[in-house]
């Protein structure tokens, strides 16, 4: 008996020793997947803040950006500030930062929500990745490297983006072009900084490489925008230099000038401008914009004959906008606005000495943007005198005979129809008719007579390989007349471009 109970307590301690091991590793084996689901648990934690957290900042940008309806692209299919390709026109405002919405996106790889729209209205998570920082300030890089080709058989002024057409050649003589460039390629900073009193602080820096003066066709560097701005729902006042913010239209066309002078105005000045935004109801939004902005005649540069100053006033600007339809990343489907300015021209003679004749500039320029699924139009028009410096009477503002201001009007109107999210093609018709009695001819030999009339028709195509890769084709017929009509000259040009956002 005493044999079986030790021999029952030997068995029972060598089964314990051997079970000890295995209930420690089993111990073990539990609490190392516990920590993993832990893990997991927490990560998950993380990325739904980071969600939400991206999601909050979405809603706040969105509800500024369906009050303020400022469009930020060149073109239909982009519904942020396409800045780099805002910025490849002359006009439409803040658009610029027309570049920064190169980095608009779908479905952010960094914070894995679809709230990106573009400068400014990155998402928290994104702009953090993407920024430099400088104490309270973050720095946001921005840009795109363009490459296009241009062929015709005339001369035009501004080669690497056409304007008009210069006199033509002898009978018998070809004055076929060639023209490859990159100076549309842009390069730029988004800085934004802390709030002050209740407004979102920002400012904007951008270069291309048209040269000072582009319609001279000498490479360097153009400044494009160098402003600053404040900005929350309601308001935005913003100095500096930016692309005017009236007929803030433009056409999807590869040049960086969009048909300037064949029917589209705007230009890039200085200037002080505020906009009060008003969210009238969730299907209608307004706008009311004023500005003081520089006055400048850049006849000169065409015509070294002709030049004019300001007055010693700047030149006033308001526009109307009111939007109509269901908001879409800051978007309503109708959009129509009238804009205008005011100010004074002062012409001066060879020697810079100021002439006695000042002349009122004024303008006025309705706008019409459409789009329906997958069609859509935009575009404006214009009547005014002495606006050759917002790119009006084919860049003229004064009659160099007498120095007195050029009336002129026109417009443009484009269709574009998407046929699918990667492509669009569009038509459209623009128009520059100064009124031929305030034209006058170039001394000395005064045989080549100014500008009376731009017109130009053209197709063109977009083609977005990607977000950051596009291609561009337009074929177009431009037809320039002068007073002197055997200066007239007409073409076919040619445009391809090949577009990387960054």
């Amino acid at each position: 008996m005493i044999f079986n109970i030790k021999s029952v307590f030997l068995s029972a301690t060598l089964l314990l020793g051997v079970m000890t091991p295995m209930v420690d590793a089993q111990t073990a084996a539990d609490n190392s997947q516990r920590i993993s689901e832990l893990a997991r648990q927490l990560e998950a934690t993380r990325t739904e803040l980071n969600t939400t957290r991206s999601q909050l900042q979405h809603l706040r940008e969105q509800s500024a950006a369906d009050s303020s309806q400022v469009t930020w692209h060149d073109s239909p299919e982009f519904t942020g500030l396409d800045q780099a390709s805002q910025l490849s026109s002359f006009s439409e405002s803040g658009s610029v930062v027309q570049a920064a919405n190169a980095f608009a996106c779908d479905s952010c790889p960094n914070c894995r929500t679809s709230v990106c729209s573009g400068v400014p209205e990155l998402c928290d998570c994104c702009a953090e990745k993407l920024s430099w920082k400088k104490g309270k300030f973050r720095i946001l890089p921005f840009g795109a490297v363009f490459a296009e080709a241009i062929g015709t058989n005339r001369s035009t002024q501004l080669r690497g983006s056409p304007l008009f057409l210069l006199p033509g050649p002898a009978p018998g003589i070809d004055d076929s072009r060639f023209t490859a460039s990159a100076q549309q390629s842009i390069f730029g900073l988004n800085i934004t900084g802390p709030d002050v009193g209740g407004f979102r602080t920002s400012a904007n820096v951008a270069v291309n490489f048209f040269g000072e003066q582009p319609i001279q066709n000498n490479p360097g560097l153009f400044a494009l925008l160098a402003y600053a701005e404040l900005r929350n729902d309601d308001w935005r006042f913003w100095v500096g230099q930016d692309a005017d913010a009236i007929g803030r239209q433009n056409t999807n066309s590869p040049a960086w000038s969009s048909h300037k002078m064949q029917g589209n105005v705007g230009q890039i000045r200085p200037g002080f401008r505020a906009e009060r935004f008003f969210q009238c109801s969730d299907m209608i939004g307004s706008s009311l914009y004023f500005g003081l902005t520089q006055q400048a005649v850049n006849d000169f540069i065409a015509d070294p004959v002709v030049a004019g100053i300001d007055n010693g006033l700047p030149n006033a600007e308001a526009r109307w906008e009111v939007t109509l339809g269901p908001a879409e990343k800051g978007q309503r489907p109708l959009l129509f606005a009238i804009g205008g300015l005011i100010g004074e021209t002062r012409a001066v003679d060879n020697l810079a000495l100021s002439a006695s004749n000042v002349s009122t500039s004024w303008a006025v320029i309705p706008e019409l943007r459409m789009e329906w699924e997958r069609w859509g139009f935009q575009g404006e028009c214009f009547a005014g005198q002495a606006i050759g410096t917002y790119n009006g009477a084919i860049g003229q503002s004064l009659n160099p005979n007498d120095g007195e201001a050029i009336y002129s009007t026109g417009g443009f109107g484009e269709f574009f129809f998407h046929q699918s999210p990667s492509f669009t093609t569009s038509i459209g018709y623009g128009i520059d008719n100064p009124r031929d009695s305030d034209l006058g001819t170039i001394p000395p030999a005064g045989t080549v007579g100014q500008r009376a009339r731009n017109e130009a028709y053209w197709l063109n195509f977009i083609w977005r390989l990607s977000e950051e890769w596009e291609t561009r084709f337009e074929v177009s017929h431009l037809e320039t007349t002068y007073i002197a009509p055997s200066n007239n000259s007409s073409t076919m040009l040619y445009h391809g471009l090949v577009k990387y956002s960054f």
